[in-house]
């Protein structure tokens, strides 16, 4: 098999893979979806991540907040590389939560509401969550009336009197 090298932008790669993670997210059959990851994943691993300074254009800001968000935890950083570079897959996931928030919000607390939304989105991709989603879709779910909550409950304690 004969190997070519294209030459593919920084912005592509990035919004490339914001478009696999959306069509992951849509996708109804679990098999698709993890071939839609998979995807993204070797696409981003092929990747040596961006300079500071080209992330700082993605996402519009500016270095210096780029290197703010990287000091946060908001974005990662390819290990090993010198002059600092972002990985692409923080950078995108980045990248979709900043243009979501510019949606409907200034950028006054831009840094806070990326971080909320990140954090977010990690716990509804978590394994209790996505195994949630599926009884939700095949109808495996329990009315929690008063009886069922009941149940599950710790018993109430009886109110101490007032009396002396």
């Amino acid at each position: 098999m004969r190997s070519y090298t294209v030459e593919v932008s920084e912005v592509e790669i990035v919004h490339d893979l914001i478009e696999l993670e959306r069509l992951a997210e849509d996708e109804r059959d679990e098999e698709r979806r993890r071939r839609l990851v998979g995807v993204a994943e070797r696409m981003a691993a092929r990747d040596g991540g961006v300079k500071v300074s080209d992330a700082a254009d993605i996402l519009d800001v500016s270095a210096p907040t780029v290197r703010a968000w990287i000091d946060a935890g908001v974005l990662a950083t390819v290990a090993g590389r010198s002059p600092l570079r972002v990985g692409v897959t923080s950078l995108a996931a980045t990248k979709r939560a900043v243009d979501t928030i510019r949606q409907g919000k200034d950028d006054r607390h831009l840094l806070v509401d990326v971080l909320r939304m990140l954090r977010d989105r990690a716990v509804i991709s978590g394994q209790d969550a996505g195994e949630g989603m599926e009884d939700l879709r095949a109808g495996r779910l329990r009315n929690l009336d008063g009886a069922p909550l009941d149940e599950l409950l710790p018993p109430r304690r009886p109110k101490p009197s007032k009396s002396r």
